[in-house]
């Protein structure tokens, strides 16, 4: 296969370095990243589904709870900024 070289920032380099995988060339990775990039943010996104679909119940609770007053925080302190500017 022919190649090419190319001049990169070592910056660059050393982030292609730690993206690279056990056996994978450099042109590997760049194919890789590649690919990736072309399928979409919603592709690479879909990796993570249901990671924390084993995660246990009371942690679940917890965490639903911590939203639910954080979204009622927001949404008071929101209405106490609109009432002071009404």
């Amino acid at each position: 296969m022919a190649s090419k070289n190319i001049s990169i920032r070592f910056d660059l380099y050393q982030k292609l370095s730690k993206l690279k995988q056990k056996n994978e060339s450099f042109s590997d990775v760049i194919e890789r990243l590649l690919k990736e990039g072309l399928k979409g943010s919603t592709s690479r996104l879909m990796k993570y589904f249901g990671v924390w679909a084993d995660f246990p119940e009371e942690i679940s609770q917890k965490v639903e709870e911590f939203r639910k007053s954080m979204n009622d925080n927001i949404e008071s302190r929101v209405k106490e900024r609109l009432n002071d500017i009404f």
